[in-house]
Parts: structure tokens; sequence; C-alpha cells
């Protein structure tokens, strides 16, 4: 029988009442030191409370059981108040990336069919003109993620409620209930709305609390934005085995990184690739081996350089590679002593793996997604009639049960007019293996390859409207000659473009392909 997290949940704050569970981690401005003067610090106990307090606030607003509720913000401990909030008043939450441009949030909302909104201030300026003066527009209440105020909709609302320890519980849950909707990244084009029930939730839940064992009281660091599956399972998770969370709420660089890690001491971490290099530092590498309790460091989100891997295990860093999908949570993952180089890890042991004809791994268990948010044919293209999800990588199981993931199917495929098939990110990171270069995409025009470089050095934002120049012949030059040797007659490039712009991504790094074609 499935433990249902937010059972588990009740329990973990019945047991650890008094002990710290949220808490908002800033840096002074010279990013050497923490302030904890402007953020919020949550005991389990004063959590529970708190969520007490929104989850009455909803219902005195009107928001009924089922109603679909909006995130809109920056990571912070009232970010994860509000998604247990909503929980509690049996609610669906709707989680939207707050980095997105105005225009798309607001798009994501409708789309979501949210009745309220949860939001930074700031972001709730830039959205307002996007609301304003609307026929039928279904979001009653927005809601400061600040300090609960009310920016739209009735103020009149009475939401002080006294809880003691005795009194804690969540309403009994159902398990095939919708219980949250989260956006995938969108690198083949729109974003698609992940549809997750309690059970689903639980079991992916579950499994990360067993793939990562923590103890009472544990510091973790969450810098990734819960938006995202992986932020936002990892942050539950470690609350339920009773840690405490700190969430860093000031802007993520490779300097406040470093900072924040030997600051917090964290016992785990799930990161992105690209900020293992930040590990790596002498400086860092120094501090660490001094005492830093770090026992994981989780990495996902995004494909990782192998060079990275052992690099880091060479150090002696215990880092693991886990891998999932916003439709399935976590596929596969290992502790950093089990951690077999090249592999994402074990096959989770609820899940069951099939690999087709062509490699694509195929995958089924109680952790899939319920389907795509009013959106049933992309629903049955990515889960079949016999209900295996088609993850869209290829890859194999080893005959221990480590996965292998080797790449993207067709999708990622270049195929020319001649029928030959070509691998863009092969090309690509030969191009951005010249110290000439910070990243690229290859793509077909008339025909023929081309590839968009960005400089190494360059200072632009990154946005989404690309202006390109032609190429200086020094540049285009050494590409050609460098490149070119390296890759058989019918993959090699044509030419070659300077962006101003950076490569647009996902904020899991991942290039968004579609906006290139």
């Amino acid at each position: 029988m499935t433990d249902y997290y937010l059972d588990r949940l009740v329990r973990t704050i019945n047991e650890n009442w008094d002990q710290p569970a949220l808490t908002d981690f800033y840096l002074t401005e010279d990013g050497t030191a923490q302030d904890t003067t402007r953020g919020n610090r949550y005991t389990y106990g004063e959590m529970y409370t708190e969520i007490c307090r929104v989850a009455n606030l909803l219902t005195n607003l009107g928001l009924q059981k089922g109603d679909h509720i909006a995130i809109c913000g920056a990571n912070s401990a009232h970010w994860v108040i509000a998604y247990l909030a909503i929980a509690k008043m049996q609610g669906v939450s709707v989680t939207v990336m707050h980095t997105l441009m105005p225009d798309e949030i607001a798009r994501l909302i409708d789309f979501s069919d949210a009745k309220a909104l949860f939001v930074d201030e700031e972001i709730w300026r830039e959205l307002l003109p996007s609301f304003q003066g609307r026929d039928g527009d279904r979001l009653s209440s927005v809601i400061s993620l600040a300090d609960w105020s009310i920016l739209h909709g009735e103020k009149n609302t009475n939401y002080k409620l006294q809880i003691t320890n005795g009194e804690i519980g969540f309403s009994p849950v159902e398990p095939d209930s919708l219980a949250m909707i989260c956006f995938t990244s969108g690198t083949s084009g729109s974003a698609k709305g992940v549809m997750f029930s309690i059970k689903g939730l639980s079991t992916g839940l579950n499994m990360v609390c067993d793939s990562y064992p923590v103890s009472h009281n544990h510091n973790v660091l969450s810098i990734l934005p819960f938006a995202h599956v992986l932020a936002f399972g990892g942050t539950i998770a470690t609350l339920l085995q009773r840690c405490h969370v700190h969430i860093l709420a000031s802007a993520i660089t490779p300097a406040t990184f470093a900072t924040t890690i030997l600051a917090v001491r964290p016992y785990i971490i799930h990161i992105i690739p690209q900020l293992i290099p930040v590990l790596l530092n002498p400086q860092f590498l120094s501090a660490y081996y001094a005492g830093t309790e770090i026992d994981y460091l989780v990495v996902g989100g995004a494909k990782c350089s192998m060079d990275w891997i052992l690099a880091a295990q060479e150090k002696r860093l215990p880092i693991t590679i886990g891998y999932g999908l916003t439709e399935m949570c976590v596929i596969s993952t290992s502790m950093p002593s089990k951690y077999k180089p090249g592999t994402t890890g074990q096959l989770c042991k609820v899940l069951s793996c099939r690999i087709e004809s062509n490699g694509e791994i195929l995958i089924k268990g109680d952790e899939m997604m319920l389907g795509y948010y009013k959106d049933p044919e992309a629903t049955a293209r990515k889960i079949d009639s016999d209900g295996w999800l088609h993850t869209g990588d290829k890859g194999h199981l080893d005959e221990d049960g480590y996965l292998y993931v080797e790449g993207r199917l067709e999708q990622d495929i270049i195929v020319l007019p001649n029928g030959e098939n070509i691998r863009p990110d092969h090309i690509e990171a030969l191009i951005n293996a010249l110290p000439e270069v910070s990243e690229s995409i290859v793509l077909a025009r008339n025909g023929k390859l081309v590839a968009i470089v960005v400089p190494s050095g360059s200072s632009c934002e990154i946005s989404e409207n690309r202006v390109y120049s032609p190429s200086t012949p020094s540049l285009r030059r050494t590409i050609l000659r460098t490149v070119n040797p390296q890759l058989p007659l019918f993959s090699q490039i044509y030419d070659v473009e300077i962006s101003n712009t950076p490569i647009a991504r996902t904020e899991k790094q991942t290039i968004k392909r579609y906006l290139y074609s």
C-alpha cells in the first residue's frame, strides 16, 4: 500500500514540532555571509500553523476542493507553504516558472483554468496589463507570496487561526484525484501541463526518500526552481525526512553557489550539470575537505559530461546521476557509493522498463502522470494503449539494472535531403570545445548544415529575439578548419553565423531547438 505523502508529512510535523523546517537563505551584497534579516524561518510546528492559516484564507476567498490555484514566484519558504496550503484544502496546484515572459505566464495561468494565484508582487506588476479589463476573467484572487496580502479580488478576509500540536492533520486523500499540474520546459514547442495524482506524487516522493535516506535535522540546500519536478520533489522529500531545508533566495551564480554551500554545509543538494565545475574549484575543494558534510550531490535535469563526473569522483565528491522526466519524476538513480560511471543509476524498484526495437526507453509505474491537461492527443502519443510512457530517449539496461541513456530519438536528428541523418549535438560538442566559442547550435538551411555560434566572452542578455551577423573570417575559418576534418563529409558544416544573443534554452539548460526551425 502506498504511504501517501500528506499522511507522512503529518507524522513528521507531529514528531518534530519544535525543530527547524524552512529557512530563506540570503547572502550579503559581498556574497560572503548569511543575511537573515529579510528571510522567513519556520519550525515544523510554525510551518503547519502557517499552512492552516493560508488554507483558511483560500476557503474564505470562496475557493473549494478541486479548484485550480497557481503559484508563480522565486523560491521561498512561502512558496512551499502555499503549495501545502493548497493541498490541505484539497485544491489543485498549478506551478508556473517565474522566469518566463509575462505573456507566457499569463497564457499558462489562463490555460490551466486557475481561479487564484500566489505570486511575487514584482511579477504581478508585470502581469497586471495582461489581466486588466478582461471579460470573463476566471482569476478571482491574487495573493502575495511575501505576506499573503490580497493583490487582486476580495480583500475583506479573516484568516487568523490558532493551531496546537494536538490538532494537526490533512483531510483524507483520494489517491487518483488530480493534485498538481506542472509544465514541461517546452523544448519542442508549447509547454504542456503535466497532471499528477496524489498516488503518483506519493510514489515519486517515496522513491526519492528511499534513494537518499537522510536523518533528523540534516541541512538541505534548495537552489533549483520549485516549478520543476526535480527541485519540488527533492525539497518535499527532505521535509518528509525531517530535514532543515535552506532555500537560496538570492540569485544563483557560481560565486554565490559555492559560498552558500560552505555556509549551509548541506547534507544533500540537487544540482544541474552546469554547476559541477564550481565544485571542482580548488578554493571550494579546500573548504570541502576541511569538513563540509555533503553526502549526496544529485545531478539531474540535463545530460552531464562524463569528464565532469569522472573529475568529481577523482576529487572524492559524493556525486551521482539521476534520470527522470517531468512526466515521470524519478526513473533511475543510485547512492554515490553504488554509482556506475556512464549510467544514470539503477532503475527504481517500483518501475518497469522496456527497450523498443529502435532503442527507445519505455517506462511504466504508479508514478506516471495522469496525462497532459486538455491535450488528449498529446497524451495518447506519450502513453500508449498498454500504459507504457515513451520517454523519447534511447538507451539500454544492463544485467544489474543500471540504465544507460544514449541520446534522444529522431526529434533531435537533422534529416538532409540526401537522406543522411545528422546528430547536431555531436557537432555542437566539437564546436563548443574550441576556446573561441561559448556555445553553438547546428541546424539545416536549404539542405545544408549551418552553425550559429556565440563567441566566448559574450555578455549579451539571454533572449529569444535572435540577431545574427556574418561570421568574422578568422572565427569562421577556425571552426571550419578544426571541426570539419573530424566529421564525415556528409555531416560537415557549410557555413557559420555569429549570434549576438546566447542560445535560447529552457530553465534546465536544454536548447529550445524548435525556435530555430
